[in-house]
């Protein structure tokens, strides 16, 4: 049986992840094989090598959920996809199509969904068996380096245009500089916002200068001043329209509950497994819409990789690092250090 290099989370431990030879996978009758050209390293891979995860996942799988590459080897029953096209895919290798969260287009959000690299074997390796249903094709003129990081830019489109409102003149926060967030700028900034407000932290002065280049009106560290300051200090001085927040701490969530104003809208995407140990009130006295957001779905793919193919949105700014997935432990400490925003890796 044909082997390749995989990085495998083997254990329920901090850092029990490896380099290791497994069986290349075979496509069903609906399934494409994927040659991997690159996969990008997502901030929650880190956090489950080092066993910081909220969930707990059935071991060992390969890690891997952002990817693009070339269809090795089509299935029987494959319509419109073949050898040699160039795809990227979502990140949802299984749910059930049939329940009521399926049928209304919620399918990321089945009970039954199981995620590339985290319940499924991903993409940090050679070769991963893909579902027809959830692959997409990549426009000729964007790289395979580029659509490898489509997914955390579906995340931040269906979170600010499908899941958030945004009219044209609207003062937008973006609370983390990550990857996701300097995306969720770029979206607010192709939605029309007047003013877009970055704001990051210790490390992030490097992350807040390409949120600038991306679309932020102004980069505030708030280690180093006050951000509602300067958010009081625009229009009307009730706040923002829009508070996203892709960090999703205590702090985070709290400041922006103060960051909105009447009536607006707070988009947590950021996860927060611990306690926010303090009232939600203000969200009351505000009257403000409080929204969770998760994942994306097949038509916020195509759009985003429409805006892609358009030249309107280049991901390979985003992208600092390259590396080979046998050096998957140094890309992990690059993205956990904020030296990198986005880390890709390659197969070997």
């Amino acid at each position: 049986m044909e082997k390749m290099k995989a990085v495998v989370k083997y254990a329920d431990a901090p850092d029990a992840a490896e380099l290791r030879d497994v069986p290349v996978p075979e496509p069903g009758k609906t399934d494409v094989l994927v040659e991997v050209a690159y996969t990008g390293v997502c901030g929650t891979d880190p956090h489950m090598y080092r066993n910081k995860s909220a969930f707990k996942f059935e071991r060992p799988f390969i890690m891997g959920h952002e990817f693009a590459g070339t269809i090795a080897e089509a299935g029987s029953e494959v319509k419109g996809f073949s050898a040699g096209d160039r795809v990227t895919a979502e990140t949802h290798a299984e749910f059930c199509g049939k329940c009521d969260m399926c049928r209304q287009n919620n399918y990321n959000l089945c009970r039954d969904r199981k995620g590339y690299g985290f319940h499924v074997d991903g993409a940090f390796t050679k070769y991963v068996k893909v579902p027809q249903r959830i692959l997409h094709l990549v426009p000729d003129n964007v790289s395979l380096k580029a659509a490898s990081v489509t997914e955390p830019f579906c995340v931040a489109y269906k979170a600010l245009v499908s899941n958030s409102k945004i009219n044209p003149g609207d003062r937008v926060v973006v609370i983390g500089p990550g990857a996701i967030g300097i995306l969720c700028i770029k979206v607010a900034q192709l939605s029309g916002a007047s003013e877009i407000v970055a704001i990051g932290t210790e490390g992030d002065d490097n992350r807040l200068e390409l949120a600038k280049i991306s679309g932020a009106t102004l980069a505030i560290n708030s280690t180093k001043e006050d951000p509602l300051k300067s958010i009081t200090a625009m229009g009307d001085g009730y706040g923002a329209h829009l508070v996203v927040d892709t960090a999703g701490i205590a702090e985070t969530l709290r400041l922006s509950m103060n960051a909105v104003r009447p009536a607006g809208q707070i988009t947590k995407i950021g996860w927060g497994p611990g306690p926010v140990n303090f009232s939600l009130d203000p969200i009351v006295a505000k009257a403000v819409t409080l929204k969770g957001h998760f994942s994306h779905t097949w038509d916020v793919w195509e759009q985003c990789l429409t805006l892609m193919g358009k030249g309107m949105v280049d991901l390979e700014k985003i992208i600092t690092h390259e590396l080979g997935i046998d050096e998957f432990i140094k890309g992990f400490e690059l993205v956990e250090s904020k030296e990198a925003l986005k880390v890709v890796l390659k197969p070997i």
